[in-house]
């Protein structure tokens, strides 16, 4: 799952077990908005998934960790992918529902670039091989939850950017997602899978089907 070079001589290839470290190293660069105490905890999670492959087209089962490579081969970015936290909370996703969802909506956990390194394109390589990767596992959708001065970055990726998120799942109507200090940002990547206004929201339609 490596991709061809990319503009300034960066490369991007999917993370291995052994890369536990570096991606740790390199998430030290997102605010994660909590306490530094709480960080190591935060963080376990990745590290208990690079252990978890199989043969889905990501690279460890749900999850999909990538990571950017400069032309020595020195680790300058990353970014994780996989399901939603909120996805768990039965008062949004029913549990029998679950099993669909986490096969066509995928979370953008973490995007990093080493500050030297930014603005040279790394960011855009990541997320369009993120993007490509998932349009071709057959996702619905991407989302992911920022910081409110990344709106315009997001949006010139194509995302919509809300202050939550929404989307409408079958028998269930409207669900709403929302998190005090962080923007939502989503995009579709299916076409039988839309963003429509619903109750005055961008709402994401289509994810599942009834």
């Amino acid at each position: 799952m490596n991709a061809p070079t990319a503009r300034s001589g960066i490369r991007i290839r999917t993370a291995a077990v052994d890369d536990a470290d570096t991606l740790v190293e390199l998430a030290s660069l997102v605010d994660l908005h909590l306490p530094s105490a709480e960080v190591p905890a935060a963080l376990a999670p990745m590290r208990h998934a690079l252990a978890d492959t199989d043969d889905s087209p990501l690279s460890h089962r749900y999850n999909h960790f990538l990571i950017a490579e400069d032309a020595a081969g020195i680790p300058v970015g990353l970014l994780t992918v996989g399901p939603p936290k909120w996805m768990s909370d039965p008062t949004i996703v029913p549990k029998f529902m679950r099993p669909q969802i986490v096969r066509r909506l995928a979370t953008i956990h973490m995007l990093a670039v080493r500050p030297e390194y930014r603005r040279r394109g790394v960011a855009r390589a990541l997320l369009q091989h993120t993007e490509q990767t998932f349009r071709q596992a057959g996702y619905a959708a991407l989302t992911l939850r920022h910081d409110r001065d990344l709106v315009r970055f997001y949006r010139q990726f194509g995302f919509t950017t809300s202050s939550r998120l929404s989307l409408t799942l079958p028998t269930q109507g409207l669900r709403t997602v929302r998190e005090r200090g962080w923007k939502h940002s989503f995009k579709v990547l299916s076409p039988d899978a839309a963003i429509t206004i619903v109750q005055g929201m961008p709402t994401i339609t289509g994810v599942v089907s009834a």
